[in-house]
Formats: structure tokens, C-alpha cells, sequence
């Protein structure tokens, strides 16, 4: 049986897509942390929600570390001789994502894709903190979440095939507000949006002017 996440559409953080909550606890980034649903359940979505099939999703999610869950205080007992590291590079973020040093240049959010050192070799670079900041491995690794970002997916490629049968939800056109019909406070007949400005209601004399 298929089973399905359910996007939350009108939020994201950086890239990384919305879902809902196991038991409705709000919306998450974290795909271990979102509800799964039926297929009925996910055909009872509001406009705003899209339902996405579990397997796509998760063929195209990657590892990420959410720099509210990690300390360099809590981390530094792992920092032992001999220990693989990997490199934070300051002031890049996706969201709360950190970014991570990539071999031999430039960065990363996805921390499988981290390069990784030793202690000795990431200390030998000579780097400043405010250049790089040095963390265990083990310690990222315990603390990353899969998640997928909204450029990885395509909900018409997903949908398609899967025998579901879900339709996606055609969102209503606003009318723009000079396309709504206007009624003349006086007497309550149509009247142009234009034609306010230029003459007083033919029916009853109101000026409906704003």
C-alpha cells in the first residue's frame, strides 16, 4: 500500500520542504519526524497541502544538520587523536542547515557529501574559527535528519504511475479586486469599478466613490 507524506505548501525553511507532524505536532523538515497517510487520508487535503508518495520522497532525500541541535560544547569530548572530522564553513546556511566543507573546494549542505579529515590533518590546515569550525563525525552523524528539498522533486513526476488515482487540486483564480462585481452602496446595483469615479449612481444619486 502506498503511503504518502503531506506537504504543508504555504511554508519551507531554505529549501527543505514542509510536512506534517506525526500526531499533529505542528510541521517538520525532519522526513523521520513527519506522518505518513493513506491514500484516503491524503485525498481529504486542504488546497494547500500536497500529498507525496513516501518512496519518491525518500529516494530523493539527503542528510542534513540543523544547527539548532548541535553544540560545540557537547561535542568537544569526541574530539580524540585520530577522530574523522568534518568542516563547517561560517555564514553559510540553507534554512537551519550548516555548510560543510566539499573536497577540494567549496561546500556543501548535504552532509553525506561532507569531506572528510582527520583531527591532525583538519588542525594542520591552521584555519580560524571564523574560517572553519572542526566537528567530530560520529557526533554530525548522530545529529543529521534526512530531508529533501524542493528543487529534488516534482510532484507531477511523482504522481505519475503510481495508480493512485490522486488529482491534484487546481487552485482557485483570485479575481483581482476590478474584477469583482461592485455594488452601489445607495441602492445595491452593479456599477463599473471605472464609472464610480466619473458619475454618481444613475438610479439613486450615491456617490460611491472610496
Amino acid at each position: 500500500m502506498t503511503q504518502f507524506y503531506l506537504q504543508d505548501s504555504r511554508s519551507h525553511v531554505g529549501d527543505g520542504m514542509m510536512f506534517w507532524a506525526k500526531e499533529g505536532r505542528g510541521y517538520v523538515t525532519s522526513l523521520d519526524q513527519a506522518e505518513l497517510f493513506t491514500k484516503e487520508q491524503a485525498c481529504s487535503y486542504r488546497d494547500t497541502d500536497i500529498p507525496w508518495p513516501k518512496d519518491y520522497v525518500d529516494a530523493r532525500a539527503h542528510l542534513g544538520v540543523d544547527h539548532q541541535y548541535v553544540s560545540l560544547d557537547e561535542a568537544r569530548d569526541q574530539l580524540t587523536p585520530g577522530c574523522p572530522v568534518v568542516l563547517q564553513i561560517p555564514g553559510h546556511w540553507n534554512g537551519n542547515d550548516i555548510a560543510l566543507a566539499r573536497w577540494p573546494i567549496g561546500h556543501t549542505f548535504r552532509f553525506e557529501k561532507a569531506h572528510h579529515l582527520t583531527l591532525e590533518d583538519a588542525e594542520a590546515i591552521g584555519n580560524t574559527p571564523e574560517e572553519a569550525v572542526i566537528w567530530p563525525l560520529s557526533y554530525l552523524e548522530a545529529k543529521a535528519r534526512r530531508l529533501v528539498h524542493k528543487r529534488d522533486v516534482n510532484i507531477k513526476e511523482a504522481l505519475r504511475g503510481t495508480g493512485t488515482g490522486i488529482a491534484m487540486a487546481v487552485p482557485r483564480k483570485q479575481r483581482k479586486p476590478w474584477q469583482r462585481p461592485l455594488n452601489c452602496h445607495g441602492c445595491g446595483r452593479f456599477i463599473s469599478w471605472d464609472g464610480r469615479f466619473l458619475n454618481d449612481c444613475q438610479n439613486c444619486g450615491a456617490n460611491n466613490c472610496p
